[in-house]
């Protein structure tokens, strides 16, 4: 059995969502959670595509078929390697012959199957118009080492709606945000990953939301997105710096000294080489509180010139004496931003 859903039905359909894309397109971008079951490989996809351009569609299709029937027992096998399910969900690049050769080819084999409509085109389509319909962000911003994801993680537990784009993007976004994260997926990849979060929210309701530059890492957040970001009111968490020294030490003295001076060296052009080297040579031997302080004189001058290229200006500062993430996120929590005063319990 095959049924063709849009990306609304098919999100909601039972069984795994098998790619059936070549496993370079799978690997660049995909439906997060989907397994891929490629129908041709990277170099057939290739040829099939040049086929395609020279000689036409029918050429295309009579060497797909060439190519594919030797492999048909693979192709099967490398299913029930990842899935144990008879019910799958399948989609192509965009809803057409590979998708349709693949659902019938499954479905001869006793699978029940459901198609994307318009493919893997389609929820991009989807996950982009998502996006702009967030326009009811709170901006969590602060200094370097505020705790701003501690605290973000707090109002979260507390039921508020928040999107940890620095978790999405495996980068903390600075110098040291690759230490301990996964590999970066691609730009298109973490726009699926937000889109993931996006659609179990309500977009009628405020979401918290950290300070970001519009690039995380090496990958960028969505345009539609980003605009409503910059339009966004904004709390400015302040605390003393020795808290915020303290944290940022708790956070990142976990790491090996090699590591956080290869983190230094990357920052040679905007310190200086003398600077770098100075806070290379403590970092070796440990010392890294007052490396911590220099350091945080840079990023105090990056925040505030970042903060100015804001196009809404709105922030409402609220200063802490300490860094308790829980007693922040309680006082954000009942904090009526639009009124710049406590709501009404």
């Amino acid at each position: 059995m095959i049924t063709v859903n849009t990306v609304v039905e098919f999100d909601k359909s039972v069984g795994p969502i098998i790619d059936v894309r070549s496993p370079g397109e799978y690997e660049n971008d995909h439906i997060p959670g989907a397994l891929n079951v490629p129908l041709l490989s990277n170099e057939h996809r290739h040829h099939v595509g040049v086929v395609y351009k020279m000689e036409g569609q029918e050429a295309a299709i009579a060497l797909g078929h060439k190519l594919v029937d030797p492999i048909q027992d693979s192709i099967l096998q490398n299913l029930k390697e990842q899935t144990d399910s008879n019910k799958i969900r399948v989609y192509c690049a965009r809803g057409g012959l590979r998708s349709q050769l693949m659902s019938r080819f499954f479905a001869d084999h006793g699978y029940s199957v459901s198609m994307l409509k318009g493919g893997y085109k389609a929820y991009r389509q989807e996950a982009i118009d998502t996006y702009s319909l967030f326009d009811n962000l709170i901006i969590l911003s602060g200094h370097t080492g505020s705790g701003k994801t501690e605290i973000l993680k707090e109002l979260a537990n507390l039921g508020e709606q928040v999107i940890d784009l620095e978790a999405l993007a495996e980068h903390r976004g600075s110098a040291f945000g690759s230490l301990g994260q996964d590999k970066q997926p691609s730009s298109t990849q973490f726009h699926n990953r937000i889109y993931e979060v996006l659609k179990k929210m309500d977009s009628s309701k405020r979401l918290w939301v950290e300070s970001e530059s519009i690039t995380v890492g090496k990958v960028y957040i969505p345009e539609e997105f980003w605009v409503n970001m910059k339009r966004a009111k904004a709390i400015e968490i302040e605390l003393p710096v020795e808290e915020r020294v303290n944290h940022i030490l708790e956070m990142y003295g976990q790491f090996e000294l090699e590591d956080l001076s290869d983190c230094i060296k990357q920052l040679r052009r905007r310190l200086g080489d003398q600077e770098m080297r100075l806070l290379c040579a403590l970092t070796e031997i440990g010392d890294l509180e007052p490396v911590v302080i220099r350091l945080l004189k840079y990023y105090d001058k990056a925040y505030e010139f970042s903060k100015q290229k804001r196009e809404c200006q709105d922030y409402v500062k609220i200063p802490f004496a300490r860094l308790k993430p829980r007693k922040i996120a309680e006082f954000l929590q009942a904090y009526d931003l639009k009124n710049d005063k406590f709501a009404q319990t």
